[in-house]
């Protein structure tokens, strides 16, 4: 435009060119990633134009790389800028996971940012949580973070109207107005390039590093650890499925149950790509699972982990916050999923399905989600009348070893709006009465010992090792004592998505690690072939 927009698109990475790459894009895909970001400066007599500036030194905005999410940024004052966020690819809603670069700013300066665009009636921008910021200057300097800043937080409803969708719920957005996100930043450094975020973010191209790091680990280690490709996705991007266990031949193994015998635990993730905080704890899961501690050997003993780390990764890749590239939320598709346009879903499904039909149904299915409106870590899960209850001890037992998990706002009613959610169906279609949403909060701890102290990546990964955990005592502990809270009817309808290591290690027998063959051939029960899965 007029040299203060950085115009380079970004949006090449090498983990993901292999399914992601310009030359394979259709046209309408190159056009969803080419999100513009494009600074406009407002002249007094407000009259928007692409030309003279009202100050000479306007910072600069940039979105186009992978997650990314801001759509235009104007010039309101010296040092404010209102923003506007895309909503998600072929919707006109969900405007609230953002992403973006920023530069050319004065160190010292206090800007201030009008996020204008929001669609959520509240957040916990009110209530203490403060947005990212990522320094490129004291990464390179050798503090490569991700910190919290801002001040002068608030959210607020502001009169700007929005268009209605077939999606909007009356009863919670009667106005059809947006809400304003405003606070401010005063940056470290001169000329910096810093990124601003929603929450930590965790990208496709993360996921995968991550993954060739784990294979790399567990061929070291002797586990089993399988990675194949689910399906593909409507972008052509691989949708990642894990299985996870311990020695495949029973005569070399020392495990008291043998390879086909053990129970299955069925984990998925980020169906909403908003939700970062989902594939922390996902992370925090998986190096748990592949290290040599003691209690993950036993749980590799004991299960079969089959594990989709990321069921939207085209959302992922594309900023959006809940939807895939359908426009569509995914994790409203269960019952009837469509193999075209909701691929991830239909196959996730299939094999789940298949687990059964083989007389090999989950001991446990949990959808790891985020909630933008809640403290804490919880459970949702789907209650069994007249039964033993046996959906509750999971979260009882996590609420002795999870510092940050809430019981008092777990609930196990089944609402009409959830009925096509992965949990729903995977209790009531497939069996599995252990089926769980757990959700984590993007700020903080309600009570406990870190009450008031935002969360941090460290605890998400540590909630996700202290999940594994739990599931030794819903196998051979009695969950903890009964009558602990439970939320109730209202905290359930504000949902938008659907210990120490000592304790545990009492009264268990854990086993030393036994050296193993991890040639593929040798897996016939505890997995499937690549054609199977598609079944």
């Amino acid at each position: 435009m007029d040299g203060q927009t950085d115009t380079t698109c970004t949006h090449t990475h090498s983990h993901i060119t292999h399914t992601h790459t310009h030359t394979q894009h259709s046209q309408k895909q190159t056009e969803v990633l080419k999100k513009s970001s494009l600074v406009f400066r407002k002249k007094s007599t407000d009259e928007i134009t692409s030309g003279d500036s009202c100050h000479d030194n306007a910072l600069k905005f940039e979105s186009r790389f992978e997650s990314g999410n801001l759509r235009k940024a104007i010039q309101v004052r010296p040092y404010e800028y209102d923003l506007l966020l895309n909503p998600d690819i072929s919707s006109n809603r969900h405007h609230q996971w953002f992403y973006f670069k920023v530069s050319s700013m004065e160190a010292g300066k206090t800007y201030r940012f009008n996020i204008v665009n929001c669609e959520k009636p509240n957040s916990q921008f009110n209530f203490g949580m403060q947005p990212l910021l990522y320094s490129t200057q004291r990464a390179l300097s050798g503090v490569p973070s991700w910190t919290r800043s801002g001040q002068q937080i608030s959210y607020y409803r502001n009169h700007f109207e929005r268009l209605k969708s077939d999606g909007d719920d009356q009863k919670k957005s009667p106005s059809r107005t947006f809400y304003t996100m405003t606070f401010t930043l005063t940056f470290p450094c001169d000329d910096d390039v810093c990124y601003v975020a929603y929450h930590y973010p965790y990208t496709y191209t993360n996921l995968q590093a991550h993954l060739s790091e784990l294979k790399a680990l567990a061929s070291g280690h002797h586990i089993w650890f399988s990675h194949q490709s689910l399906c593909t996705t409507l972008a052509g991007n691989a949708c990642d499925l894990l299985t996870i266990t311990g020695p495949i031949n029973d005569e070399d193994s020392t495990a008291s149950i043998s390879c086909k015998d053990r129970d299955y635990i069925f984990l998925t993730a980020r169906v909403h790509p908003g939700e970062t905080n989902a594939s922390w704890i996902m992370k925090g899961v998986l190096d748990f699972l592949l290290s040599t501690d003691p209690v993950a050997d036993e749980l590799r003993e004991q299960f079969v982990f089959k594990v989709v780390p990321m069921l939207n990764p085209d959302g992922v890749i594309n900023g959006s916050h809940r939807c895939s590239l359908s426009g569509k939320d995914l994790n409203r598709c269960w019952i009837n999923p469509d193999p075209l346009l909701q691929p991830t879903i239909y196959h996730t499904k299939a094999l789940i399905q298949y687990l059964v039909a083989r007389d090999t149904a989950p001991l446990v299915f949990c959808d790891f989600h985020g909630h933008s409106r809640k403290k804490g870590i919880f459970i949702y899960g789907c209650s069994n009348e007249g039964g033993d209850r046996a959906e509750e001890a999971l979260p009882r037992i996590l609420s002795q070893l999870a510092p940050l998990f809430e019981y008092s706002s777990c609930s196990f009613a089944v609402e009409k709006a959830k009925e096509a959610t992965a949990r729903v169906v995977v209790w009531r279609q497939m069996g599995v009465q252990r089926s769980y949403t757990m959700e984590s909060t993007y700020c903080g701890a309600e009570t406990g010992m870190y009450k008031g102290v935002q969360i941090t990546t460290e605890q998400l990964e540590m909630t996700g090792k202290v999940f594994c955990q739990s599931l030794l005592y819903l196998q051979s502990h009695p969950p903890p004592a009964q009558g602990l809270p439970l939320a109730t009817q209202s905290d359930v309808q504000q949902g938008d998505g659907d210990g120490s290591d000592e304790s545990l290690l009492t009264g268990l027998d854990l086993l030393n690690e036994s050296a193993v063959s991890t040639d593929d051939s040798s897996y016939l029960e505890a997995t499937q072939t690549k054609d199977e899965l598609h079944v």
